[in-house]
């Protein structure tokens, strides 16, 4: 079991170092960072975007790119791309104040009527990738079977005994987790209002009558897609159809 436990470590150890790793910064970020802090705001948000088309991957071009856009006046744009840093590393906690900070500055605010457990779920869910809940997922499959390993070499304890049982409450654990983050990046992905007014029809049509309105910056779920319309989901329950051109996936 000693062995074991050191295994185990050992795994999670590279596992972090993999995750801690980052691209190198070179002279276009700071630059940027040059142009941000001499109040520049316009050349800065122009230079974080070029970076983002080369690398997309980079959780701190998206953030400081958030801030460039709320110094601009940009909620909804400055909304968007703290949540895409958050996508890629959601333990940002400057991040995460920004985002509230900005979402402070709204004029037009919904009220967010889910169940407790839905509510804590989520930000559960939002502290992690969806790469790192999949991989949560193998290392606890990966300790099950290795144990069992173990146990059909040694024969020292019944198979399923109190250690195995928790391993498997954690393999089910895991497994919800990992399916929680692809229900929340692939079934229900989330999307900001980008325009001043938003309007939300009953049908995927001009001539559908509006249901409500909603202004920028304000996050939906989309639920479904035809054509040129989404169908959304807020989070007080009301649901409607807007166009495609009116919202914004957070997706990298």
């Amino acid at each position: 079991m000693r062995r074991l436990s050191v295994l185990i470590l050992g795994i999670l150890c590279s596992v972090s170092v993999v995750f801690a790793a980052a691209p190198e910064k070179g002279s276009d970020f700071q630059e940027a960072n040059t142009c941000y802090r001499t109040g520049d705001y316009a050349k800065a948000a122009s230079l974080y975007a070029k970076l983002i088309e080369k690398e997309p991957s980079v959780a701190v071009y998206y953030y400081n790119l958030g801030n460039a856009d709320v110094r601009l006046g940009k909620l909804s744009a400055g909304i968007l791309n703290y949540e895409k840093a958050l996508i890629l590393d959601p333990r940002n906690e400057d991040a995460r104040r920004n985002l509230s900070h900005a979402r402070g500055l709204l004029e037009y605010r919904v009220d967010d009527s889910r169940n407790w457990y839905l509510k804590a779920t989520g930000e559960v869910l939002r502290y992690m990738t969806q790469r790192e809940a999949l991989l949560g997922v193998l290392i606890v499959v990966f300790v099950f079977l290795l144990s069992g390993i173990v146990h059909f070499l040694t024969g020292r304890a019944l198979f399923w005994n109190a250690w195995h049982k928790f391993i498997f409450l954690l393999l089910l654990l895991a497994g919800l987790v990992a399916f929680g983050k692809h229900a929340q990046r692939d079934l229900f992905r989330d999307a900001i209002v980008m325009q001043k007014e938003c309007e939300a029809r009953y049908g995927p049509s001009e001539h559908d009558q509006v249901a409500f309105r909603m202004g920028e910056g304000i996050k939906v779920f989309v639920m479904d897609r035809r054509e040129d319309w989404s169908r959304v989901l807020l989070t007080n329950g009301e649901s409607g159809w807007v166009k495609n051109s009116d919202i914004a996936e957070v997706e990298i």
